[in-house]
């Protein structure tokens, strides 16, 4: 199912809704949305809006949850939501998870209850939304979907939610900030995109700073200075900064770089851990480009948006495949160290003048 699929069908939700992929903020968007138009009486919401997270899941209770009527209502939603569908659950609980929904969803499993409030429980009134966040599935890819997506395919309507594109990324700025009476120009939406990357939960917050500076200083409009004075840069970008320092040869702006995270007392684990992506990813696009590749083939390969994969791409040019293959073991090796020392950001000091 299309994200515009899901649009028409929600204005009425029913059957059982699998949401995956990269953006997180869009499938709580629409997993709010199945809520109010399902969970209408505030009153009964606590009978007829069931939640469970990795902290409360039970296979059982969620049986339990979709058979039991709903109460002085037509429908009831049943939402699970979990980091990691595989830390939740392995293998065999997970086969025999989705064989549970699909008997319920047949109408094979009819242990509902009938009720003097409500309908009888079971399929045809229960709405159930199954969402996991980014990086918590392995979805496989479109030509081999991993099993669990491929069952599920059989049964629910499955979503999966990408990381947008920029235009599409930009007209959901220029939105957000008509909400708040503002528009943007072209340039400073792009620049806000530039700063705090493409996660929309990010990208929602850092609108509301700049939206509220603007509208403090009597304008109606919000100019690329609004936004480098309210916008906070991700650490992403900072990490892609230090990598780019060091793939420069600058060590003192590298070293600099990293006196920015220090003064924001970021754990150094983390900060590496930054760094060894970047390598990683930029380790990626120089061996696409030895094979050939161009930014849009690379960003689809990596799952990764266009705008990235080209400053990735236009880096990894810099360097023979080979240094960026050396850069990786050396943060594999610094990651090490970090673990067993207490060395702390001499570590990463010592990457950097070592690189």
């Amino acid at each position: 199912m299309t994200e515009s699929e899901l649009r028409s069908d929600i204005k009425s939700p029913k059957g059982m809704y699998f949401f995956y992929g990269d953006e997180d903020y869009m499938k709580n968007h629409y997993a709010a949305q199945i809520k109010a138009a399902v969970v209408t009486d505030p009153g009964f919401a606590a009978f007829n809006y069931v939640r469970f997270s990795d902290d409360s899941f039970d296979a059982d209770a969620v049986r339990e949850a979709i058979l039991a009527p709903p109460v002085m209502a037509e429908k009831k939603l049943v939402d699970i939501s979990t980091a990691n569908l595989e830390k939740l659950m392995n293998e065999k609980e997970r086969t025999a998870f989705l064989e549970m929904l699909e008997e319920i969803a047949s109408g094979e499993d009819a242990g509902g209850a009938v009720s003097l409030f409500g309908d009888g429980g079971g399929a045809d009134s229960a709405v159930v939304i199954l969402r996991i966040a980014a990086d918590g599935f392995d979805a496989g890819n479109p030509k081999r979907p991993s099993a669990f997506l491929k069952k599920a395919e059989t049964f629910m309507k499955t979503v999966a939610f990408d990381v947008q594109s920029d235009a599409r990324l930009i007209r959901w700025i220029e939105r957000h900030f008509a909400e708040y009476g503002l528009t943007v120009s072209q340039q400073a939406a792009m620049r806000i995109l530039t700063l705090c990357g493409r996660s929309m939960y990010r990208l929602s917050g850092e609108l509301a700073k700049a939206a509220a500076y603007t509208a403090e200083s009597g304008r109606t409009e919000v100019t690329v200075a609004d936004v480098e004075a309210a916008v906070t840069r991700t650490d992403e970008d900072d990490a892609f900064k230090l990598a780019n320092c060091v793939l420069e040869g600058n060590i003192p702006a590298a070293l600099d770089a990293l006196a920015i995270k220090i003064r924001k007392r970021e754990e150094p684990i983390m900060v590496l851990s930054q760094i060894t992506r970047v390598f990683c990813d930029l380790a990626a696009a120089a061996h696409s480009l030895e094979e050939g590749m161009n930014s849009a083939e690379f960003a689809k390969r990596m799952k990764m948006h266009s705008y990235k994969a080209g400053l990735y791409m236009n880096a990894a040019r810099s360097h023979p495949v080979e240094y960026f293959d050396r850069a990786v073991v050396r943060c594999a090796e610094a990651d090490r160290k970090m673990k067993s020392t207490p060395l702390g950001y001499a570590v990463i000091e010592r990457l950097i003048c070592g690189q």
